[in-house]
């Protein structure tokens, strides 16, 4: 685990920071959502397909802290699996009570949607098809099929970072070239450090003083099994934990996989919730299948 203290951050780094952990703590309080309830007789039938996962791992440990009694490196990379189903459930569960907590769907029991599932031998991490779609809309009566997917856990891929930290440190060459003219030692020293401490974070974590950081990045896609066509997809990503880890026991509070949970249900919620706003009732979705009139097509021109 990686700790940085303010005394080692330039003047201009830390109110970055300051700065930027307001903004994210200014998101969590006011990106409140208020969801309208939909009449019974409005609510679609919704299937929520079990998670995909975009990311990998190796080992456990990438993604759990292990006892201590457990040293074997064989051990390690046998409990990989047994982790990663995990995430696979604990994303969909999240996902499932936000939605069943907003009042606008039907939702299917899971227990039917994993029996259609296994009927058609869906693979696990492979994008559906309109063909499945259909097939799911024939068995399950579905109105609305949702898939949620984990891209990032833990860590984010390569391309991710490379342009987080590009527009990072864009924003912070700029704000420091003006307040320092353009001092070319104290300009490339801070590209030093962002290069220092930005890459652990986004590559496996770190306390941030004392916060804590845990990379999780999620998507989620619904689709009309009717016609095939997306009526709604979302991307959500949580780095930063504070106040959140006092949900959790005081022992619990350091482990890895329970600083992942947290983020990981911040994520699942937050798209829940987006898919909320969408209002995707029968009515709704009716109105979608409708093709546009002719004078639409010529907006804009």
């Amino acid at each position: 685990m990686i700790t940085w203290h303010a005394a080692l951050i330039p003047p201009a780094r830390l109110v970055f920071l300051i700065l930027l952990l307001a903004d994210l703590s200014a998101c969590s309080l006011f990106g409140i959502h208020q969801h309208h309830e939909v009449a019974l007789d409005q609510r679609a039938r919704l299937v929520l397909l079990p998670t995909r996962l975009d990311f990998s791992i190796d080992k456990a440990s990438q993604v759990e802290t292990l006892p201590d009694d457990l040293s074997s490196e064989e051990e390690d990379t046998a409990r990989a699996p047994a982790a990663l189903e995990a995430v696979r459930s604990e994303a969909r569960r999240m996902f499932f009570e936000k939605l069943e907590a907003g009042d606008q769907f039907r939702l299917i029991p899971l227990e039917e949607v994993d029996a259609a599932v296994q009927a058609m031998e869906l693979p696990k991490d492979k994008g559906i098809i309109t063909a499945q779609l259909i097939e799911l809309q024939e068995r399950l009566k579905a109105d609305v099929i949702v898939q949620p997917t984990v891209l990032d856990y833990g860590k984010v891929r390569w391309y991710w970072l490379a342009g987080g930290m590009l527009a990072d440190i864009t924003w912070e060459t700029v704000a420091i070239g003006l307040a320092s003219s353009w001092n070319p030692g104290i300009i490339l020293g801070n590209v030093g450090f962002e290069l220092l401490t930005s890459t652990p974070v986004w590559f496996g974590g770190g306390y941030l003083f004392g916060i804590v950081a845990r990379p999780v990045r999620v998507e989620a896609e619904a689709w009309d099994p009717i016609n095939g066509e997306s009526v709604w997809d979302k991307q959500e990503f949580a780095v930063y934990i504070w106040g959140r880890l006092k949900q959790l026991p005081e022992p619990e509070r350091k482990k890895k996989e329970a600083q992942l949970y947290l983020n990981l249900k911040e994520s699942m919620q937050e798209l829940a919730s987006s898919l909320l706003d969408e209002q995707l009732s029968i009515s709704e979705l009716e109105k979608r299948r409708r093709p546009l009139p002719p004078e639409a097509y010529w907006q804009g021109y």
